[in-house]
C-alpha cells in the first residue's frame, strides 16, 4: 500500500489526539490506516463541502465529518491540472491528483480489499453506507474544452475500476458507482455532450432554469443554484412560506427528471438564522446543504 500525503496527514492528527488520550505513536501507513478509520467510522450526510480545498485537509476533513459531496476549483495551467481559488493561489503542490485524486483512489482501494489488480471496485468510500456515492464537483476555471479533455484521461485510473457513474448513451442506461463527477463553472451541456459512448462527467445545471427542456438525467447529474440571487435576503430568522413554497417546486422539478438539488450562497450568519434555513432546505428536499462549518453542518 502507498501511503498518501493528504490520508498521512490527517491520520497524523487522528494519532496526535490517540497518543495525547492512551500513549503510543503511529507513523507511515499505520497514519493511513488511522485516517480511512475515522472515515469509515461516520455515516454520510446530506452536505456538501463548499470551498473544500481551503480546509486544513482537502478532501478528507469532509470524509470525516460524512460529506457526500465536495468541490475543488480547477485550472488547466501549463498542461497541468491545478486546484485553487484565483490564479494566484496555484502551485505545483496542490493538484488536482495531490489534493484529490491520488487519496480518492487510496481510500476506494482501502474499502475493496483484493488480490486481484483489476478487479472493480463496488465499495464507496462509507463503510456505514458503502451503497452510497461521493460526488465530486469540479468548478471548471478555465476554457472548458480543453479543460475537459485533461480530466477525462485524468479519471481513466477511476473508469478502469468501474468507479465512476456513468450514462450509456447508446441505451440512455445510468448506472450508479463508487463516485459520481460533476462539472461546473465554465462547463455547460455542449461540454458533457461531447463526451459519447460512456458519459461519466456529468452537469451541475442552473437550479433556477431546471425546467429547461435541455437539462435531463442523461445530461446533469445536480442542479444548483445561488439562493441570494435566486430567494433574496432573508427577511427573518428562518425561511418563510414564500421561500420554501419556491424552494419546493425547484426541487420537485429537478427530481422528476432524476436530478439532484443544492442551493450555494445561503445566509451564514447570524449562526442560527444559517442553521434554520439550513434544515428549511433539507425539509423542502433539497439534497445537499451548501457549507463552510462542516461540524456546524454535520450537526443540523
Amino acid at each position: 500500500m502507498v501511503a498518501i500525503p493528504l490520508l498521512m496527514e490527517y491520520g497524523a492528527k487522528v494519532a496526535k489526539r490517540a497518543q495525547e488520550a492512551q500513549g503510543g505513536s503511529f507513523v507511515g501507513n499505520s497514519a493511513v490506516l488511522l485516517a480511512r478509520s475515522a472515515i469509515a467510522a461516520v455515516s454520510a450526510l446530506n452536505i456538501h463541502s463548499h470551498n473544500d480545498y481551503w480546509r486544513d485537509v482537502p478532501l478528507i476533513d469532509a470524509l470525516s465529518v460524512g460529506c457526500k459531496s465536495v468541490e475543488a476549483d480547477v485550472y488547466l495551467s501549463d498542461g497541468k491540472l491545478l486546484v485553487g481559488h484565483t490564479r494566484s493561489a496555484l502551485t505545483s503542490a496542490r493538484s488536482l491528483d495531490a489534493l484529490y485524486l491520488d487519496p480518492m483512489l487510496e481510500i476506494f482501494a482501502l474499502q475493496n480489499p483484493s488480490s486481484d489488480d483489476t478487479a472493480a471496485y463496488t465499495n464507496g468510500v462509507y463503510s456505514y453506507d458503502p451503497a452510497q456515492s461521493l460526488q465530486f464537483i469540479i468548478d471548471y476555471k478555465t476554457e472548458a474544452s480543453a479543460l475537459h479533455e485533461a480530466i477525462i484521461p485524468a479519471l481513466e485510473r477511476f473508469r478502469s475500476r468501474d468507479l465512476l457513474s456513468y450514462l450509456d448513451t447508446t441505451t440512455s442506461r445510468l448506472h450508479i458507482r463508487p463516485l459520481t463527477v460533476v462539472c461546473s463553472g465554465n462547463c455547460n451541456v455542449s461540454t458533457v455532450l461531447s463526451q459519447t459512448g460512456r458519459r461519466d462527467i456529468f452537469l451541475d445545471a442552473p437550479l433556477h432554469d431546471i425546467a429547461n427542456p435541455m437539462y435531463t438525467s442523461e445530461v446533469a447529474a445536480l442542479a444548483s443554484t445561488s439562493w441570494k440571487k435566486t430567494l433574496g435576503w432573508v427577511d427573518s430568522w428562518s425561511m418563510g412560506k414564500a421561500k420554501r413554497d419556491k424552494v419546493r417546486a425547484l426541487v420537485e422539478i429537478a427530481h422528476a427528471k432524476g436530478i439532484q438539488a443544492r442551493f450555494w450562497e445561503t445566509p451564514s450568519w447570524p449562526a442560527f438564522v444559517r442553521d434554520n434555513i439550513w434544515r428549511g432546505l433539507l425539509a423542502s428536499g433539497v439534497d445537499y446543504i451548501n457549507a463552510d462549518d462542516l461540524y456546524a453542518a454535520s450537526q443540523i
